[in-house]
Order: C-alpha cells, then sequence, then structure tokens
C-alpha cells in the first residue's frame, strides 16, 4: 500500500525573511540590536524580537542547534501601531533549561518602549528535517553579516 502525505508549503515570496539591520552587542545572557521599519505593522516587530532572541541562542550553543520560537508568553504593544523609524531592540535571558530558554525582548524608539514581552524558545539537535550542514552555515553566515559595523 502506498502511503500519501499531504504538505502545505508556505513560501512568503522573500529571498530572505531577516527582520533584524544589525547586531550590535551580545554577551553571555544579553543582546542588541537595530532594525529600521517603514510604516510596517507591530507584528513584524514582534518577529524581529523573535529573531534576535533565537540568535542569541544559537550564539550561546555556538550554533551547534537548531533554535525555534516555541512560545510568546505575554508582550505588549505600546502606542502607535505601525512602527517607523529605527528602533534600538534588545533582550536578555532570564531562565533556561537544556531545551529551552526565556527571554525578555524589547523595541524601543527614542528610548520610550514600544514593544516588549517573554518569549520562549526551544532548541532541537540538527537532524533529517534540520540539516545541520545548511542551517549552521547560513546562521553563521547571518549573524556574521548582522555584526559587521
Amino acid at each position: 500500500m502506498m502511503n500519501i502525505v499531504n504538505r502545505i508549503e508556505i513560501n512568503s515570496g522573500l529571498d530572505d525573511f531577516v527582520l533584524l539591520d544589525r547586531i550590535s552587542e551580545i554577551g553571555a545572557a544579553t543582546i542588541a540590536g537595530k532594525k529600521k521599519y517603514f510604516n510596517d505593522p507591530a507584528y513584524l516587530g514582534i518577529e524581529s524580537l523573535a529573531q534576535l532572541g533565537a540568535y542569541h541562542v544559537r550564539f550561546i550553543n555556538d550554533f551547534e542547534i537548531h533554535a525555534f520560537l516555541l512560545k510568546i508568553g505575554h508582550y505588549r504593544v505600546i502606542g502607535n501601531k505601525i512602527l517607523h523609524g529605527e528602533y534600538l531592540i534588545d533582550g536578555r535571558l532570564i531562565s533556561q533549561s537544556k531545551s529551552s530558554y526565556s527571554y525578555f525582548l524589547r523595541a524601543k524608539k527614542k528610548d520610550r518602549i514600544q514593544i516588549e514581552g517573554e518569549f520562549l524558545f526551544s532548541t532541537l539537535k540538527y537532524n533529517d528535517h534540520f540539516n545541520k550542514k545548511i542551517l549552521e552555515k547560513h546562521y553563521r553566515r547571518v549573524f556574521s553579516c548582522l555584526k559587521k559595523e
């Protein structure tokens, strides 16, 4: 008997889906960066924060694991729901276990917090679905580009 699997492929149409312009600082428990928006909806700011957190998880694990957003515990969008201009985004690691990492992440414009929340990330070892040869190289390259001044 033939096993038929239905698959749904999602393609954003973008060549790259990196919503960070720069990673300006990184430490054992902190990360900071920048993003310039052009009348973008707030959910893209939330995605930028999630990407920043995931890059920190990868960094502190020397890019040896696959990291992904598991859950947003809570978040707030303060003020305007449309993002425009340059935002400073940063985060700090609140707690971690063997395969999960909790962060407080926020986006500020002119020292005023616009978005903040708690984000939970999880990790997996690279496997057949998350190819180490491809993903590790990709994330290291993107991270290196984001760190350049």
